[in-house]
């Protein structure tokens, strides 16, 4: 399977395992939200229901209690209070119980109860004016036909604790369903999730060990490159520069020559710099090829040294176009890099500078050299035109990169090559604006005596 593909499938795995855990809670929430409601309406609406059903039953056994008391004993009068009082509380629980919502199976239940709490009013009604009147026959009368109806509108309000009883029961049992569900789904999606975390941290470590694997295959095939590029780059140097001065000595020695036709001199002089054009791009190429090597165990070196040395080599170039060139050595330190090497990075940066400052109002440069912590840091400042505008200046050190206002016909290898030797040797480099010109600086550890 592809890198690409398996980027897609540890995508879907990571947003499975998101959609598992998010549908796990949205399911737990709706049970949750599900269980609630039954709970509320069993402790809002069953419970109560069932409490005053229940309380108005009583009260319904109390009232006819009282009204047989009041048919059979003496005094009669005296109990009508009484009766009237327990009818009241009757009332009341009926009253609160009225304001609870029905369930579907209480309506017609509660249809009939009406009924009969209506006419049970009319038969307490009778009983109290036959006793009233001291009736007794009316009375015993009114007492047989209230106790039929009370009958009738206890058996409506058992009904109704049974509807509630069981709307309760149904409710108790919805909610140990939804749980049981909550449960098995969180238990599932949990489960999902765990298997999807477990199939993404595999693929994830798979990816993560074959990108591993890819990028030190390209590692190896760059090192690969690099070398074989080195190896040929060397080679063709070599093979080209041998013959090349064999081809400039004959051309000098033809323009040394008196006999020599002017036009053949002129010939020759045209071929002899242009062979000295091709000589420096070889050598270019082989400095930057050699550059890439590493560092010669046990080298040391003294940059200001190196510099005095390379200033009085090309101190007469830098007369030839006006150009003053001097070597400002604060340090006497030593570093971890071959002269030779040093002699490269410099001659690199001063023969640069002389380029830039040809034609400047002020020509000169200078060679810096001091302390800076631990390292022993070199600047090369001159006084040409500067850094061009929009330039990075971290681009100039790249391979075959030359700024818009490049001077002379290189290949954009000498700072390159630079910037090889001294990250080879550990360093630092960089170029830095300055008032007129710019200052290219580099900075070797100091080596250990």
């Amino acid at each position: 399977m592809s890198l690409r593909r398996l980027d897609a499938v540890l995508i879907a795995a990571f947003a499975a395992v998101v959609l598992a855990f998010v549908i796990g809670t949205v399911v737990t929430q709706m049970r949750t939200v599900e269980i609630e409601q039954a709970a509320l309406s069993i402790q809002s609406d069953a419970a109560p229901s069932i409490r005053y059903l229940a309380n108005a039953r009583a009260e319904l056994r109390r009232l006819q209690l009282l009204v047989h008391r009041a048919v059979d004993g003496e005094a009669p009068s005296n109990r009508t209070p009484e009766i009237e009082s327990g009818r009241a509380l009757l009332e009341a629980e009926v009253a609160a119980y009225r304001k609870l919502p029905l369930y579907a199976s209480e309506a017609v239940i509660w249809h009939r109860a009406e009924s009969a709490l209506s006419r049970l009013d009319g038969n307490l009604a009778d009983v109290l004016d036959a006793v009233d009147r001291a009736d007794r026959r009316a009375a015993q009368g009114a007492e047989a036909r209230l106790d039929a109806t009370s009958e009738e509108v206890a058996r409506a309000l058992s009904q109704g604790i049974d509807a509630n009883t069981a709307a309760a029961a149904q409710l108790a049992g919805r909610i140990g369903a939804s749980r049981q569900r909550g449960v098995a789904w969180a238990v599932e999606m949990d489960a999902a999730g765990v298997l999807l975390a477990i199939f993404a941290a595999g693929l994830a470590l798979r990816i993560s060990h074959e990108h591993a694997g890819a990028l030190e295959q390209l590692h190896e095939v760059a090192e690969r490159r690099a070398g074989e590029l080195d190896a040929f780059a060397t080679r063709m140097a070599h093979d080209i520069r041998n013959p090349l001065t064999t081809a400039k000595l004959a051309l000098d020695d033809i323009q040394r020559r008196g006999d020599a036709d002017d036009k053949i001199r002129r010939a020759a002089g045209r071929g002899s710099r242009a062979i000295i054009h091709t000589t420096a791009v070889v050598e270019a190429l082989l400095e930057f090829a050699r550059s890439g090597a590493r560092p010669s165990a046990g080298a040391v070196a003294c940059p200001a040294d190196v510099a005095d040395d390379l200033a009085a080599v090309m101190r007469p170039r830098a007369e030839e176009i006006g150009a003053q060139l001097e070597v400002r050595a604060a340090s006497r330190g030593r570093v971890a890099c071959s002269a030779g090497m040093l002699s490269s990075v410099l001659g690199n940066l001063v023969g640069n500078a002389l380029k830039y400052v040809d034609g400047a109002v002020e020509r000169r440069i200078v060679v810096t050299v001091e302390d800076d912590g631990g390292d022993v840091r070199v600047t090369v400042a001159d006084t040409g035109p500067g850094l061009p505008a929009g330039v990075d200046p971290r681009a100039l050190f790249q391979p075959y990169v030359r700024g818009p206002d490049a001077r002379g016909r290189g290949l954009g290898l000498g700072l390159a090559t630079v910037s090889r030797i001294v990250e080879a040797h550990q360093g630092r480099l960089g170029v830095e604006p300055a008032a007129p010109g710019c200052r290219f600086w580099f900075a070797l550890p100091r080596a250990r005596v």
